[in-house]
């Protein structure tokens, strides 16, 4: 039986230390990062319940994988969401990197890279040919994008991301 989105939010716990053991107790065993990002930032959010509705959970396995700028060209982008990334890429374009938080400037200017990996997975877990697929990070993508558009970065420069593929 696939473990799916619901399954894993039908043992939800506003604690995210609580609620990893409750998912490790269902079959996953994955980097907290990861597991944060997709199923407690998005614990609410319907579309995103609805895109990844189909994955079974339980055979995606996960990797810190980095990506040049060209790769990130190519990474597909769910409709839902791509007005995001458009919108991030055309104010990054136009206007350079800006962040009102702090850290987040600082680390853009030592680092020329997002803080906190976005989550990528191989698009055969959407039975698409495409390669790679954002499925979480639209805004870092389109600001990276939108960096690379106005040659403040290299394409060749490489981005971390976590890469989740399914399990041999």
């Amino acid at each position: 039986m696939p473990l799916t989105w619901n399954a894993v939010q039908k043992v939800y716990s506003p604690d995210p230390v609580e609620f990893l053991a409750a998912a490790e107790g269902l079959g996953l065993q994955w980097p907290i990062d990861v597991f944060e990002q997709l199923f407690i930032d998005h614990h609410d959010d319907a579309n995103f319940a609805n895109l990844v509705r189909f994955i079974d959970w339980e055979s995606v396995e996960w990797r810190e994988k980095q990506l040049s700028g060209i790769a990130l060209r190519r990474v597909g982008v769910p409709r839902t969401y791509q007005y995001a990334v458009d919108e991030a890429r055309g104010r990054t374009a136009q206007n350079g990197f800006h962040d009102e938080r702090e850290e987040v400037m600082t680390h853009w200017h030592t680092a020329k890279t997002w803080m906190q990996s976005p989550i990528v997975v191989a698009g055969d877990l959407f039975q698409t040919a495409l390669q790679y697929e954002l499925i979480v990070g639209f805004t870092r993508l389109g600001n990276i994008l939108g960096a690379l558009d106005r040659q403040d970065l290299p394409e060749s420069a490489a981005h971390t991301i976590w890469f989740g593929r399914q399990g041999i």
